[in-house]
This record gives C-alpha cells, sequence and structure tokens, in this order.
C-alpha cells in the first residue's frame, strides 16, 4: 500500500493512500460472489446470473460496498503503521476508483502534535494543609446530630429558626394567579437557604393555621419565564410545625452514628481523621493545579481544534444543567461550536493542553490504567449509588462517562508520580487562610 503523508499544518495531516489493485479486485470478486448467491433474476436459476449481469444492475451499490470496507480498513492500518495520532473524525475525499485500477483516496485528518517536555523534575511547589481544629470537630460532631435528628410536631409556639415548616402556598404576579406555581404541604426549613429569603424570613413568628402574603423577588435567572426577574406575592397557610429534637452528644450516640466507635472520644478521634484526610486531599488537589499551571504556561502548544471544540462543548453544558437543574434541550446538545468560543475557548485550550501534556507524562513514564482498576472505581462508585457494578459499567460504557473515569484514574496516577518528581514542602495553615485564597 502507498502512502503520501503532506504536514498541512501542526495538528493537520493529509495522507494520500493507495490500495493495490490486485486487493481492490479481490474485494469486487468477494462481494459479486456473495451477490450471486443470493440474487434471483427472471431468466437464471439462483446462484447463475452471470457476472457481467450483475455488474449491469448493481454496479453502483458493489462499489460502495467496496468503499466502506476498503477505505476505513487501509485507513486504519495506515495510521498505525505511520504512527499517525488521529482525533476526530478524518476527512475523507479525492475518491478514485476504476476498474482494474488501485483505489486511491485522500484522507485529512487532526492530530495531536509532536513535542519535547521541558526537565519539571526538582521544581517546588508548597502543599498548604489546613489544620483541623477542635473547633472544626465540634462542627462536624454538630451535623452528625444533625443528620440523626428527630422531628417532633410543635403545636404552641411560633415558628423560629431551624423549624421544618410545612404550608400550602399560591404564587401571584400583580394579582393574578400564576399556573403551576402552588403547593399543598410543602417543606420549608428556616435557615436553610433552599427557599426565596423572603419566604423563609416572612415565616418567622406565624403560627399554626396563620395565613400570611409575602412579597418575593423571583431571581433572574429563575427557569420560569413568567416570574423571573419579577417582585410577587406568595399566599401562605402554615399547615404544620416541626422541630428538630437533637440527640445527647455521649457515648450511645457516638455508637448509633457510626458502629466501628465504642465512646464520643473514639468519635471525636475519628472525625479528626477524617478532616485531616480531606484537609490532605484538598491542599494534594491545589499543589496539582498549581503544577498543571505550570505546566501548561512552560508548553504553549498548539492542539488539534476538534479537541478544543469538544472541550468548549462539554463546559458548556455544564454551565446548562446547573443553570437549567439538568433540564437540557435539543438545541443545547446541536450548539454552534464556534458560538462558544468567546466564552469557553481560552480555558478549553488551556483545559486540552494540560491534558495532552500529562498523557505525554504518562506515556514517558510507562504509566497505564489496568482493567482491575477501573473495576475497583466502578465498584466504588456502585457502592456509593447503592446500585449492581456490572449494570453501572454498562451503563457508563454507553454514555463514554468509562471513558473520562479510565482518564481520571490515569491523570492521578500521573500527578502521583509528578509530586515524586517535584519538591514538595508541606505546611500548616489555618483554614481561614485556605478560604481567603479562593
Amino acid at each position: 500500500m502507498k502512502v503520501e503523508i503532506e504536514h498541512v499544518e501542526t495538528c493537520v495531516r493529509r495522507l494520500t493512500i493507495e490500495v493495490p489493485a490486485d486487493k481492490v479486485h479481490q474485494e469486487f470478486g468477494t462481494i459479486y460472489n456473495d451477490l450471486q448467491k443470493r440474487v434471483k433474476m427472471p431468466g437464471f436459476r439462483q446462484g447463475k446470473v452471470p457476472r457481467r449481469v450483475l455488474e449491469n444492475y448493481y454496479r453502483q451499490t458493489v462499489e460502495q460496498e467496496v468503499l466502506r470496507k476498503l477505505v476505513p480498513e487501509a485507513l486504519s492500518e495506515v495510521l498505525v503503521k505511520e504512527n499517525v495520532t488521529s482525533v476526530g473524525e478524518p476527512q475523507i475525499d479525492q475518491i478514485a476508483l476504476e476498474k482494474g485500477q488501485p483505489l486511491r483516496f485522500v484522507a485529512t485528518t487532526q492530530v495531536i502534535p509532536d513535542f519535547v517536555l521541558v526537565d519539571y523534575h526538582g521544581w517546588a511547589f508548597e502543599r498548604r494543609i489546613p489544620e483541623v481544629t477542635d473547633a472544626h470537630i465540634a462542627q462536624t460532631l454538630e451535623h452528625i446530630r444533625a443528620r440523626h435528628a428527630v422531628l417532633q410536631t410543635v403545636e404552641d409556639r411560633p415558628v423560629r429558626e431551624g423549624d421544618i415548616v410545612i404550608l400550602d402556598y399560591t404564587s401571584t404576579l400583580d394579582g393574578r394567579p400564576v399556573p403551576g406555581v402552588s403547593g399543598t404541604k410543602a417543606s420549608v426549613e428556616i435557615g436553610s437557604r433552599q427557599s426565596l429569603p423572603e419566604i423563609e424570613q416572612g415565616l418567622i413568628g406565624m403560627v399554626r393555621g396563620e395565613e400570611k402574603e409575602i412579597t418575593v423577588h423571583f431571581p433572574a435567572d429563575l427557569r420560569n419565564a413568567t416570574l423571573a426577574g419579577q417582585v410577587g406575592q406568595c399566599q401562605i397557610v402554615v399547615v404544620e410545625l416541626k422541630e428538630k429534637l437533637l440527640p445527647d452528644l455521649d457515648d450511645d450516640f457516638a455508637r448509633s452514628a457510626y458502629e466501628e466507635v465504642e465512646s464520643l472520644e473514639a468519635l471525636r478521634v475519628k472525625v479528626r481523621e477524617e478532616l485531616a484526610k480531606v484537609a490532605r486531599q484538598r491542599a494534594d488537589a491545589g499543589v496539582q493545579q498549581e503544577i498543571l499551571q505550570r505546566l501548561v504556561a512552560e508548553h504553549p502548544i498548539e492542539v488539534p481544534d476538534v479537541l478544543v471544540q469538544e472541550e468548549m462543548r462539554r463546559a458548556y453544558l455544564q454551565q446548562r444543567r446547573q443553570e437549567t437543574d439538568g433540564h437540557l434541550t435539543e438545541a443545547d446538545y446541536h450548539v454552534a461550536p464556534e458560538s462558544l468560543r468567546e466564552a469557553f475557548g481560552a480555558q478549553a485550550l488551556e483545559t486540552v493542553r494540560g491534558q495532552l501534556i500529562l498523557r505525554h507524562i504518562a506515556s514517558g513514564a510507562d504509566i497505564t490504567v489496568a482493567a482491575p482498576e477501573i473495576d475497583a472505581e466502578v465498584a466504588l462508585l456502585a457502592a456509593r449509588a447503592a446500585q449492581n457494578p456490572e449494570a453501572l459499567k454498562r451503563t457508563m460504557e454507553r454514555n463514554g462517562s468509562l471513558r473520562t473515569l479510565e482518564s481520571n484514574i490515569l491523570e492521578s496516577k500521573v500527578f502521583a508520580q509528578l509530586m515524586i518528581d517535584m519538591q514538595i514542602t508541606d505546611t500548616s495553615v489555618s483554614a481561614d487562610a485556605v478560604g481567603s485564597e479562593t
């Protein structure tokens, strides 16, 4: 097979490929022989239709079959043999298929560029680890108590901070009811900030059975376009009032919260260890982000635009999911890449550069991800979601998230190696100092 490779741009290759005439002839013969066995035509017994007759009737169809078979097969073979790392879907054109002649075609594809890594060994970074204080432990214990709280109905007092209010409500705008914006026995936790602030504040002091009209400012980004940015009214009736009864902070509570601890002191130790682990993970993530930023700055490489487009689309869809609580439209899925470039292009370029650099390092250090590692991560995800691991893996294979999981595992292993190769100095800092930097 003859191949000519032209470097059109840093990330673009044009491959002119020629498949030998004898292979083309063989493929034509295979298809026509199969066709001859199946075709029924007047005046001929099945299996006895002459080749020339089949060619008169089915020439174009057979040619398309030959192309569908030989073009991708030849392209795949060339990419491997010539070590061309193609990304995206190659553009195929200038196809020449004539009887007795080689098959010729041109494939234009984007490729991952070759580049040389700078010597990053010995780069110095500071890992700022937030300290775990007694106050953090006490706060965490209070969160654990809140998760184990028992709700008790209250009859003889007004609503106050921390209460759960069960209410019926309707909404109006300029005195007219808003269709679909009403409910019965809705639950609002005062102080949770999960409802409109005017609602939570307006409920404080109300008693069971009381009615009130509360003026509310609907957020500008509300999904309901009728209410977005408007000032309306909510008519509320308090149906029921509940308060949280927190368990006593003692040994019995500790044993009920965690089977593996025997006392409150043991629970405090466990909480401290878990908080320290989380603090370390966050510190690692911070260092890794700094490492990646420097790697990208030191390697201003050109990257295939198809990868940038994919990253822009991913970032856009993630933003839209946050804005719409996951309610995406067909237009969201088919958004034109160029319309995203101003908002997402710069960050997408940096992200893709980072991904390619990390993969380059992985290749040079022979860092790979084995199937059991992927299965172990899937098993952890399945356990958290109370799902069957095999069923979850099949779902992830279908929606493409299994490839993302594999990439995340690979990048974690690369960062682990990078942090060994570099000089990482640990510094203990207050949690407030870390928070002020973010």
